[in-house]
C-alpha cells in the first residue's frame, strides 16, 4: 500500500479525531492478540451462533468485558426469537391444582419484598416442568411439546405433532417416564392440553403431583418460557426444511446440543454434564454410606 503524502497526515487525523502522532505508530502487540481473540472468537460463534456474552465468556475462559469488546471488534450480533403464536384452547377436564412450586418461591429480600420473588430454589424441588411452543412449516401450524429436568435443565422428553391436545402433551410425558424416574411435582400452565384426565391419572399412578401455574403469571413456568425462546432460534428458519422428517430430525439435534453442548448459564456447563456430576456425588455418596454401614 502507498504511504500517505505527510501534508495530508495532519488533515486525516483532524477527519478522524485522531492525534496526528497516531498515523505515524507502528501496529502494535495488542493488535495483533485482537487478530487472534478475533479469529478464536468468530471460530466458537460458528459452532455456537446464539450464545450472548456470558456463554462465550465460559466457552472461551475470557472475561465478560473481554468478550464483548473482542465480539464488539468482530461485528457479532444475535439473532432474537419471534414473538409467540396463540391459539384458542379446549376446555379443561379437570380442575386446576394448585402451583405446588410456589412454597419453592422466595423473596429476594424478605425486608424488602418489592424486590420481588426468586425461583431459583425451584430447582430443589425435584420436579419437571411442561409446556409447547407452536411451529409453522409447510403451511400450517405444528406443535412442540417439551418436559424439562428442573434440577438439571435436562430436555427428558419431548413430541412434535399437527395438534395441541393433551394426546400430544400426554406422549411427551410418556416419552420421559420411560427414560427417567418419575418426579415428585410436574408443572405446567392452565392449558387444556395438560388439564386432562390423562395427566391425572398417569400422575396418580406414578404419584407425581400435578401443578399448575396462576391464572396469566407465566413467570411461574419461566424455565420453559425460557427454554423455547432459546430453542427455536436454534432449529432455525423453517423454510430451509424439504418435509416434516427433516423438520423432526433438526428438531431432535437441536434438543441434543441444548443438552449435551450448549452452556447453561446457571450451571455453567451442558444440561447433561451437569447431570453427569449429580450422579458422580450420588456415586460417592453411596459408597460412603456403604463403607459407614459396613
Amino acid at each position: 500500500m502507498e504511504e500517505v503524502d505527510p501534508r495530508w497526515r495532519k488533515h486525516f487525523a483532524a477527519i478522524l479525531g485522531l492525534c496526528r502522532t497516531s498515523l505515524y505508530r507502528k501496529p502494535t502487540k495488542q493488535k495483533y492478540k485482537d487478530i487472534l481473540m478475533v479469529s478464536q472468537l468468530k471460530l466458537a460463534h460458528s459452532e455456537h451462533q446464539f450464545y450472548g456474552v456470558f456463554r462465550l465468556a465460559i466457552h472461551l475462559g475470557w472475561s465478560q468485558s473481554k468478550t464483548r469488546r473482542i465480539r464488539n471488534l468482530a461485528s457479532i450480533t444475535i439473532l432474537t426469537p419471534t414473538k409467540k403464536h396463540r391459539t384458542k384452547r379446549l376446555l379443561p377436564e379437570i380442575e386446576a391444582p394448585i402451583n405446588a412450586l410456589q412454597s419453592y418461591a422466595k423473596f429476594r429480600q424478605k425486608d424488602k419484598p418489592q424486590y420481588g420473588l426468586s425461583y431459583l430454589a425451584m430447582a430443589e424441588s425435584g420436579g419437571w416442568v411442561q409446556d409447547f411452543t407452536y411451529l409453522f412449516f409447510e403451511h400450517s401450524w405444528h406443535y412442540l411439546a417439551v418436559v424439562l429436568d428442573l434440577k438439571t435443565r435436562q430436555v427428558v422428553g419431548w413430541r412434535l405433532g399437527t395438534r395441541h391436545t393433551s394426546e400430544l402433551t400426554h406422549a411427551a410425558v410418556l416419552d420421559a417416564l420411560s427414560k427417567y424416574p418419575a418426579p415428585t411435582i410436574l408443572h405446567s400452565d392452565r392449558g387444556s392440553e395438560y388439564l386432562s384426565l390423562k395427566h391425572q391419572l398417569l400422575c396418580e399412578k406414578m404419584e407425581i403431583t400435578l401443578s399448575c401455574s396462576k391464572p396469566a403469571s407465566p413467570w411461574q413456568n419461566g424455565f420453559m418460557e425460557r427454554f423455547f425462546g432459546t430453542i427455536k432460534p436454534e432449529i432455525g428458519k423453517l423454510n430451509q426444511y424439504k418435509n416434516i422428517a427433516e423438520l423432526h430430525e433438526a428438531v431432535a439435534l437441536a434438543i441434543y446440543y441444548y443438552n449435551h453442548k450448549r452452556i447453561h448459564t446457571a450451571l455453567r456447563m451442558s444440561p447433561a454434564a451437569y447431570a453427569a456430576t449429580l450422579k458422580s456425588k450420588q456415586f460417592e455418596r453411596d459408597k460412603v454410606l456403604q463403607k459407614v454401614g459396613g
